[in-house]
């Protein structure tokens, strides 16, 4: 029996369930950082002439004074916070350009085993609950595993990058690869499945077992960089990156090059969960903004960057249309209706902007994937696939997608 199977079915992450998860990967404790200069804003505004209390509502001229102001405050200067790399001040006045959250789709027919341990551990005291039934909005902690360690992934580290080859992580019992506990049979090993065994590493974003040994599978997990042949037949596959290779990109130039492998600085899981599309978001960071009224003195929002498939006629049209939405949204350049039915179907892109020139792909496109129909019956095809010129693209995106009525999502950069 495992932890998850004790539970009742509709509590237990599943292959109906939990299709996908997601990490969320804090780099060099950026959230802490921003965290920090938020509530420095908020509790020094009137002192230094800010223009408001919030952050995100600064200007570029003020946001550029704030690493001086914050470093020479007697008050705040010494919670800076600090941290391993060359030139680093522990100070971080604006969001991740990457930013948090990397989306996997797991492969429960190939990897049952695998897939049920990583979706539990992302899933165990933290994350998105929305796929329970009932939804639980309260987060209970994570059980307690053999190691004395709570078992999930979160607030563990990476410890492990390899420029070309993988990162590495899932140890949270001593974050330094030599550790790891699965949620079966007491934190025991369990075997390899032939299915996720036989599968080749021919790509960049696939999700595979970390191992000691031949079935010796624990929490331990890699991401691939690009091909890796030399662990074919050693490791099981049993997923891969649908979203945020902005971030597998970001992860990798952490790495140093030393024999140990560790990255230049810190990378650790700050949140993880079951995404269920249409519902969780997929790309953003996490904001922790000072709220008087909350028992910790904080509100931690995730600030959403819808993903934008952009079908237009040109590269530089393209440039045109990322220009205009910025680092608030993720640009996907698409060439055709063939790779725009694709990319919905496999929930890769929130949103479709259409250059005039391109509009005739609606005309082929009459209808949403059933893979979009069978979640959600209210989200017509009128707001999610959009025809826009680059300079409306941000306004219609924010004012007229599916995306601009979804109650629960704050908008990076915008409202809800």
């Amino acid at each position: 029996p495992s932890y998850a199977t004790m539970a009742s079915p509709s509590s237990s992450p599943n292959a109906t369930n939990a299709t996908y998860c997601y990490l969320d990967i804090d780099l060099n404790e950026h959230r802490s950082k921003l965290a920090l200069s938020a509530a420095f804003v908020d509790a020094t505004d009137t002192r230094y002439g800010l223009s408001s209390p919030d952050l995100q509502l600064l200007g570029g001229s003020e946001l550029a004074r704030l690493p001086e102001l914050l470093s020479t405050d007697h008050e705040w200067k010494d919670k800076i916070i600090v941290s391993a790399g060359a030139n680093n001040d522990g100070i971080e006045v604006k969001a991740p350009d990457a930013g948090n959250r990397i989306v996997f789709e797991l492969d429960w027919d190939a990897a049952p085993l695998a897939c049920e341990n990583f979706a539990t551990l992302c899933s165990n005291g933290g994350g998105d609950r929305s796929f329970l039934n009932p939804p639980e909005k309260k987060v209970p902690p994570a059980p307690v595993g053999d190691s004395g360690k709570p078992l999930t992934y979160r607030k563990s580290i990476i410890h492990r990058v390899i420029p070309g080859f993988i990162v590495q992580g899932g140890d949270f019992v001593f974050g330094n690869g030599s550790g790891g506990e699965s949620i079966y049979n007491n934190g025991k090993k369990f075997k390899d499945e032939r299915a996720g065994l036989v599968k080749k590493h021919d790509a960049r974003g696939l999700l595979s077992m970390g191992n000691s040994g031949k079935n010796s599978n624990t929490s331990q997990f890699f991401i691939t960089f690009a091909p890796a042949p030399q662990c074919d037949g050693k490791h099981v596959i049993f997923g891969k990156v649908v979203s945020g290779f902005s971030v597998l990109n970001a992860i990798e130039k952490m790495a140093t090059g030393a024999s140990d492998e560790t990255p230049s600085q810190t990378v650790k899981i700050s949140d993880c969960g079951i995404w269920t599309p249409l519902s969780t978001p997929a790309a953003g960071y996490w904001y922790d903004k000072p709220d008087p009224d909350s028992f910790t003195g904080i509100s931690s929002l995730f600030l959403v960057r819808p993903r934008v498939a952009v079908v237009a006629p040109n590269t530089a049209a393209v440039e045109k249309f990322e220009n205009e939405l910025g680092s608030t949204c993720v640009v996907i350049s698409v060439e055709d209706g063939e790779k725009v039915l694709e990319l919905l179907t496999s929930f890769m892109a929130d949103v479709v902007l259409l250059a005039p020139a391109c509009k005739g792909i609606l005309q082929k496109i009459t209808e949403l994937p059933k893979s979009w129909t069978t979640r959600q019956s209210g989200i017509a095809i009128s707001q999610v696939i959009l025809e826009a010129k680059p300079v409306d693209a941000l306004n219609i995106v924010r004012q007229q997608s599916w995306i601009a009525k979804h109650k629960n999502w704050q908008l990076d950069g915008g409202s809800t």
